[in-house]
């Protein structure tokens, strides 16, 4: 009679755990299948029926600066964002001259609102060269809408920053500097060896905007709930990839293009985690990473929920399985990826 009672209890739980399973392995067939053949995304001209060519991440560099704006949903939003990039933008070319040029890719991931009509009324504005629509088919995630717009990038650096413009913009200085600092000329090999090298490929180093130091401030003002869901998800990132970064969600990274292409090229995650992937990737293609305070301000209209802190511990352990645990995710050569989008 016990072992009856103990298999009525036991058989929900073995249940559940069978339906877990198979969804992550579901999502990780996905992110595979994906990462093979991507969904289309269309380079638009508001003003054009003709489609417009998308460049690679692989080819020269045509400006000095790409930033890419992911934007799902965000018909509210995206307008001071955009204002204030492109004032700085604007700004900073008269302070340095022509060679100063930019673009700003703002990549609509299958947004249900006004973001393209937002989007395109900027292209129309300021021309298809400087301010340019992404369309991705259908919504993949914050993740996948980053990397479609960097494979897409033309600029020497390429800046990530979120579309509601809680960081301020011209804090982009602040990265330039610490990057300078850290760029190196090939993998794993030393700044000091920058004079020798025969490497022409470019620099490669990653700057990752951080709210650490706000970080007190913020526990104070958060439920204990929310503190506690934080502090498992630093140990889950910690698990993953290390410490080398405290604070990896914050919206405003800068990179070489050549870290991007690499990076980027390698990335499989399509929504919240990308970052640490990102950040794993780097240390193991031994890619120089540091971190700067950049100046945060809380905006509304966050787009993270309960399910969402589910769905990040779910893609941290799949990072985690699928790279250290059973090493199916193989990191890509520069010389394959390269072939690969040739």
């Amino acid at each position: 009679m016990f072992s009856k009672w103990l298999l009525m209890l036991l058989l929900p739980v073995v249940l559940a755990a069978v339906a877990v399973i198979y969804k992550i392995w579901d999502m990780v067939s996905a992110l595979s299948t994906e990462f093979i053949g991507p969904i289309p995304c269309t380079l638009e001209d508001p003003d054009s029926t003709t489609a417009v060519s998308c460049p690679t991440i692989f080819d020269a560099p045509t400006k000095a600066l790409s930033c890419i704006i992911p934007a799902y949903n965000e018909e509210g939003r995206l307008s001071s964002t955009l204002d204030e990039a492109l004032a700085y933008l604007q700004r900073r070319r008269d302070r340095q001259g022509p060679q100063f040029t930019y673009e700003i890719i703002i990549v609509d991931d299958g947004s249900k609102d006004a973001t393209a009509r937002v989007a395109a009324s900027y292209t129309r504005k300021y021309g298809i060269d400087t301010v340019r629509l992404l369309r991705v088919s259908a919504n993949r995630g914050k993740g996948h809408a980053v990397k479609r717009g960097m494979l897409v990038a033309r600029g020497e650096y390429c800046l990530l920053m979120d579309a509601d413009g809680a960081t301020r913009f011209s804090d982009l200085e602040k990265l330039e500097a610490e990057l300078d600092k850290i760029l190196q000329p090939s993998f794993g090999r030393p700044p000091a060896s920058r004079a020798t090298t025969g490497d022409t490929q470019g620099p490669l180093g990653v700057v990752y905007g951080s709210r650490a130091h706000l970080a007190k401030d913020a526990v104070v003002k958060r439920t204990r709930l929310r503190n506690l869901l934080t502090q498992g998800f630093h140990f889950l990132v910690y698990f993953v990839a290390g410490t080398r970064v405290k604070d990896t969600q914050c919206g405003f990274k800068l990179f070489t293009r050549r870290a991007a292409a690499i990076l980027f090229s390698n990335m499989r995650l399509q929504r919240w985690c990308f970052d640490v992937e990102l950040l794993y990737l780097a240390d193991q293609l031994q890619i120089p990473v540091c971190e700067v305070c950049v100046n945060w301000t809380e905006m509304p209209g966050s787009k993270i929920r309960a399910t969402s802190v589910l769905l990040m511990a779910t893609e941290l352990l799949i990072l985690k399985v699928m790279y250290q645990v059973l090493g199916i995710w193989a990191i890509h050569s520069e010389l394959t990826l390269r072939k690969k989008a040739s």
